[in-house]
């Protein structure tokens, strides 16, 4: 369905947002120096200081994903992919936090109109996101739906956020069995828990939260089912490639930027020592992020192409495994440059021991989890080729 009158978008006065798939990826390229010196910061603080989110702010790289019609860039996911690689060159956490706060608002969009009203009317559209909450299944009434007191963890950027797109167990109508839903608390009626204290990532402050009882009102519920468009919309969907994608599928495309943006962190930082330590083949090990960075891309690519909205089961599990395949061969780009540069690297200061803490973290989410993706792509493929094509008359 295509998208009726335009919502209300950033002030007329405030900074454009990018409109082309270069003007993001060089907004970004530009960013990365001035973020990598918030980064010791952001490890102090264990969360993003202001002045680094502002800068992003002001480059709208949080609205990437968000429909022109609503003030954001309507660009993809090869361009978020891309602005996070550029930014966590300089600062994984930075990365991160854009990748998840600027991922949400794909989401938003399918949402009931005023649910769209409340964040794309608002200066900043930052929505973290919380795929499962800890508690009780939902009830629904004849308002919307009746949380119980729950507990979410992990959630990125939750410092910096006005909303939280929180999953929860709920039935699609009174007195039905309990299904996913994603539901938009406001940030303000959540109570946070510092306990992030982590290795690395430390500036992501992905902190826990609970919330008292609450009742989301119907506009800010969705089926989690509406975000796959091989089904029927209950609201409107844009019509743009992005929106041809399933959320099970792309939701952490951005987040194997992080990984991309700091193998390539590390390479950066072995050059500027001189390559002094133990040698690394520098060729080789940049070509293995281009060449992860290229599967993703073509990935996305054929998503966008394909006959089947959301893709064939056998390209939606090819993206899966090789989002895990690149997070994991960055990592080990990352690992083998650390254990390159010499006893030196083990200090707070010395730049690539934060990369590598980083990597090493964003690593263990379990969309870089081969084991787990791998066998559903061999999965998917066998079936494709042992069942038999239906042949019309």
């Amino acid at each position: 369905m295509t998208t009726t009158a335009p919502l209300p978008s950033a002030p007329a006065d405030g900074p454009r947002p990018p409109r082309t798939h270069e003007e993001a990826v060089a907004a970004a390229h530009a960013l990365a120096p001035r973020l990598r010196e918030h980064a010791p910061e952001a490890d102090r603080l264990r969360t993003l200081p202001d002045a680094a989110v502002r800068l992003l702010d002001e480059a709208r790289l949080f609205d990437l994903l968000t429909p022109r019609a609503w003030g954001g860039s309507g660009l993809g996911f090869d361009t978020a992919l891309l602005v996070t690689e550029e930014l966590s060159r300089g600062c994984a956490s930075a990365g991160w936090v854009r990748a998840v706060l600027g991922g949400n608002t794909w989401v938003v969009a399918q949402m009931p109109a005023p649910a769209r009203q409340e964040v794309f009317s608002a200066p900043s559209t930052r929505v973290a996101l919380q795929l499962r909450l800890d508690g009780p299944p939902a009830e629904r009434t004849a308002e919307g739906c009746l949380l119980p007191a729950q507990r979410g963890r992990f959630c990125s950027g939750v410092d910096h956020a006005e909303w939280i797109l929180a999953g929860v167990s709920a039935p699609a109508v009174p007195g039905g069995e309990p299904e996913p839903h994603v539901v938009l608390l406001p940030r303000r009626r959540t109570e946070g828990i510092d306990d992030w204290h982590t290795g690395g990532l430390r500036g992501t402050g992905s902190r826990s939260f609970t919330t008292p009882t609450l009742l989301v009102p119907e506009h800010r519920v969705l089926p989690l089912s509406a975000l796959d468009p091989v089904n029927v919309s209950p609201h409107e969907r844009p019509e743009t490639a992005p929106y041809r994608m399933a959320f099970a599928t792309i939701g952490t495309t951005a987040l194997a930027g992080v990984l991309l943006g700091t193998a390539r962190a590390a390479l950066d930082a072995h050059a500027e020592l001189g390559g002094r330590g133990s040698a690394v083949d520098a060729p080789a090990l940049t070509a293995t992020v281009d060449a992860a960075r290229a599967l993703l891309l073509a990935d996305l690519a054929a998503l966008a192409a394909s006959d089947t909205p959301g893709g064939s089961p056998q390209e939606r599990a090819r993206t899966r495994r090789d989002i895990a395949y690149a997070g994991t061969r960055c990592r080990e780009v990352v690992n083998a440059v650390y254990e390159a540069s010499g006893a030196g690297a083990i200090y707070d200061t010395a730049p690539v021991q934060r990369i590598w803490r980083d990597a090493n973290a964003a690593a263990q989410h379990p969309a870089f989890d081969l084991r787990r993706w791998g066998p559903a792509h061999g999965e998917a493929l066998s079936t494709a080729v042992t069942t038999p094509l239906e042949v019309s008359a």
